[in-house]
């Protein structure tokens, strides 16, 4: 993955450290974290300002295909092709919570607005 610069589309970090494809990238709401998702069933937690990963998030056993920040940027959600979904603490890199119970890989997930839920779409044809 790679930060830019919107204004004049310099690259400012290339976030270098998965070993294989990243599917996803996604801001913190308050724009100091990124989190990527890769195949190399990792989720990373990298700083924006200096590019520097601050967290590895490891215990999925398939791609990760998407990853998202809580609206208070407390916690994340990572979405795998094993099946399940992973609460994360942002602060700590700590799995907080499995989601399991899909029949197929969850392609996505995302937290409500106010934080409180969290939903889930899989390959198993429900959400």
């Amino acid at each position: 993955a790679r930060l830019w610069d919107a204004a004049s589309g310099e690259c400012l970090h290339a976030l270098e450290g998965h070993q294989g494809i990243v599917y996803c990238a996604a801001f913190s709401p308050d724009s100091q974290q990124v989190v990527t998702a890769s195949d190399d069933e990792t989720a990373r937690l990298w700083d924006a300002a200096s590019g520097e990963c601050l967290h590895t998030l490891e215990g999925h056993r398939d791609d990760i295909f998407c990853a998202a920040f809580s609206p208070d940027g407390q916690q994340v959600v990572t979405a795998s092709y094993d099946k399940t979904a992973r609460l994360w603490g942002a602060a700590s890199g700590e799995c907080l919570h499995t989601l399991e119970g899909h029949q197929g890989g969850v392609t996505c997930a995302a937290f409500s607005p106010d934080g409180q839920q969290v939903v889930t779409a899989s390959c198993d044809e429900t959400a």
